[in-house]
């Protein structure tokens, strides 16, 4: 069967339980749905390829696609892809992106890796990846490191008795030689600021 007959099939079926804010009959005679699509809470195989998939077709093709969203009781909301149904070319190269993911599944492996890293890591203290050898920094960090840099940055006093590693999550205690590194930050500070002020002045 031809694909645009497919397609044209495959858009009876598509709006299934979507809200439709047009008219579904007149935009359908004009627009053919195609099978790249995101929902609301898309993993990041669904999220990487609609992204991928959408922008080239977008941009190498910007009058012959449009994106259109829809509201659904079961997702909460999703995106799907359209061509027009007139355009025999733009159809042809939908065509080879479907057939492309159905004979692999990921339309750019490293646009995947980097969508699923970010969907893993939300943040620096943050890792979701079931992969226990991760490498991002909450996995990797020296504990040392972070608190040496909280001291410089002043975020960690000579007179505290512990303090909080944002990507272990834990309390951890204040020894000695901590508290001595961070009073001669302190003391480094207040030089600093003293002589930007003009106050410190070991020289006639």
């Amino acid at each position: 069967m031809p694909f645009a007959e497919e397609l044209a099939e495959y858009t009876e079926e598509a709006h299934s339980d979507a809200s439709f804010h047009i008219n579904r009959d007149e935009f359908t005679s004009h627009w053919y749905a195609l099978p790249f699509s995101r929902a609301r809470d898309a993993g990041a195989l669904e999220l990487s390829n609609w992204t991928v998939i959408s922008e080239d077709l977008m941009e190498t093709h910007p009058d012959a696609f449009e994106v259109h969203s829809f509201g659904h009781w079961a997702v909460g909301w999703f995106e799907r892809l359209y061509v027009r149904a007139d355009d025999a070319r733009a159809i042809r190269v939908a065509q080879q992106w479907a057939d492309a993911l159905v004979s692999y599944g990921i339309a750019d492996e490293e646009h995947y890796s980097a969508t699923e890293y970010e969907q893993n890591h939300p943040s620096e203290t943050e890792c979701y990846s079931s992969d226990p050898d991760c490498g991002c920094e909450k996995n990797t960090h020296q504990c040392a490191a972070v608190l040496a840099a909280a001291i410089d940055a002043g975020a960690v006093k000579f007179d505290d008795e512990s303090w909080w590693c944002d990507l272990c999550c834990e309390w951890n205690d204040l020894d000695g030689e901590w508290r001595m590194r961070a009073e001669l930050a302190a003391l480094r500070t207040e030089l600093a600021d003293m002589e930007s002020k003009g106050q410190l002045r070991l020289f006639a």
